[in-house]
């Protein structure tokens, strides 16, 4: 009897720890993943020499700042680029300089700089095509498209507008937002509204066939091909290539067309228009520009170009960015992440991640060659302390505090809603564990090279 009770109880016990065991085993296998997050944030302290935080302490004196600085040449307007990527706050932070009577603020510039170049469809030059391959690998942006926006933003930020190609003075983003994205520009807005038209025959002759509807649906080798056809004769956006004959002239009977096109309807503008334009870029003291399809490889020679030069860098923590961009359709999304529809977000965030931790290791280098020229910011960091980081972004520019302004007062309170944190960090509630863990696997440089404290909780 007695051992047939011990036996029971041994049996029991034992049945007891396989039980034990197999919850604990669950239980790790379920945490391993925010185990493997959260030891990012213990990482990431020791690379905080790498990149400078804004100080989250809403109180913080001014002494406390770590805002970089680095003198202004006096009498001279200040020229910034704010380099982010696709849903990352970049819409409601350009307004902090588009609502400025003293910026001349400039909305997405680079598309039309793609379509001006290769003859791409304009609007279709989706930023993750443009710094990843279809494939999914990380695209080395050739010497031609990195000197070219570097050029291209020089002439926009001194004001050297006749140099801009049509595809920018008649681009379809100027006439879908209007004066509420182009704020110094509603005059010339006004001016160019008879053109719309014009301006949609022009571009329904772009060479798509040859050059691509999409950006990078075609060969690297073919889009040369296609720049140099568009670029050969003066006023199609200069260059001196040589002019093809014979039956390769009839070939690119497209492309020629195209090129006329937009080159006659340009000297329209430059008529009739772009003086309205001319006078308010002269008369603003500070010249912003806000892309996404730009990379910190073409800031350089602007830094190097113009002491005035300036660049924020604003990202967002990718879990958000990338659900975000789950509601795109496929017309903004990377063509890598279109080839699984059902593996959308952990392609969204390779493509993302990737890009970003790029332009952060450049960005480092030219930190240390050009000290105080460029700011980093977190948009998680400006929801949560709005008017710290609006203030440290003005004094970085060499500004006074702009909060006590009228036109502060008037336009950009009103944008700060009750529940705009909420609305920011709204995605923390939303987020699945397998959401989670597909983005992180990708996304695990760029936490540790963005030192950001709100990204990693």
């Amino acid at each position: 009897m007695l051992k047939m009770q011990l036996s029971r109880k041994l049996w029991t016990f034992l049945a007891w720890t396989v039980v034990t065991c197999f919850l604990l085993g669950m239980q790790k296998r379920n945490y391993e993943s925010i185990a493997a997050i959260a030891s990012l944030e213990s990482e990431a302290d020791s690379f905080t020499e790498l990149s400078t935080p804004h100080n989250n302490n809403q109180n913080s004196s001014d002494e406390e700042s770590t805002v970089p600085f680095h003198p202004f040449v006096e009498g001279k307007p200040k020229m910034l680029v704010v380099l982010t990527y696709q849903r990352s706050g970049s819409t409601f932070f350009g307004k902090i300089f588009n609502k400025n009577p003293d910026a001349f603020y400039m909305f997405e510039p680079l598309d039309a700089f793609y379509s001006s170049l290769y003859g791409t469809a304009m609007r279709w030059n989706v930023p993750s095509d443009i710094t990843n391959h279809k494939n999914g690998t990380l695209r080395t942006l050739p010497k031609i498209e990195v000197d070219g926006v570097s050029e291209y933003l020089s002439s926009l930020l001194t004001c050297d507008l006749a140099s801009l190609p049509a595809e920018l003075l008649l681009h379809p983003y100027i006439y879908y937002y209007g004066a509420g994205e182009y704020q110094a520009a509603e005059s010339y807005v006004n001016c160019i509204g008879p053109y719309e038209k014009s301006m949609e025959r022009c571009a329904d002759r772009s060479p798509r066939e040859r050059c691509g509807f999409r950006f990078g649906e075609r060969t690297q080798q073919r889009l040369l091909e296609c720049h140099r056809a568009i670029h050969r004769r003066p006023g199609g956006g200069g260059g001196n290539a040589t002019r093809p004959r014979g039956d390769r002239r009839a070939r690119w009977k497209d492309v020629d067309e195209y090129a006329a096109c937009m080159r006659d309807l340009k000297t329209i503008v430059l008529k009739n228009c772009l003086r309205h334009l001319q006078k308010q870029c002269d008369r603003r003291t500070l010249r912003v520009a806000k892309v996404v399809r730009g990379t910190m490889l073409s800031m350089e020679a602007l830094l190097r170009r113009h002491p005035n030069f300036r660049v924020v860098h604003l990202v967002r923590d990718p879990r958000a960015v990338v659900l975000s961009r789950k509601g795109f359709d496929w017309s903004a999304v990377g063509r890598y992440t279109l080839l699984d529809s059902n593996d959308t977000l952990a392609r969204e965030a390779k493509l993302l991640c990737q890009s970003v931790v790029r332009d952060i290791r450049v960005r480092l280098e030219l930190e240390r060659t050009y000290p105080g020229r460029i700011y980093p910011v977190v948009y998680d960091d400006m929801v949560r302390d709005f008017r710290g980081v609006t203030r440290d972004l003005y004094r970085f520019l060499d500004y006074p505090d702009q909060q006590n302004t009228e036109w502060w007062k008037k336009t950009i309170l009103p944008l700060r809603a009750a529940d705009s944190i909420e609305r920011a960090t709204k995605w923390q509630s939303q987020i699945t564990f397998e959401q989670n863990r597909a983005i992180m696997k990708h996304c695990r440089d760029l936490f540790r090279l963005a030192n950001a404290q709100h990204w990693v909780q």
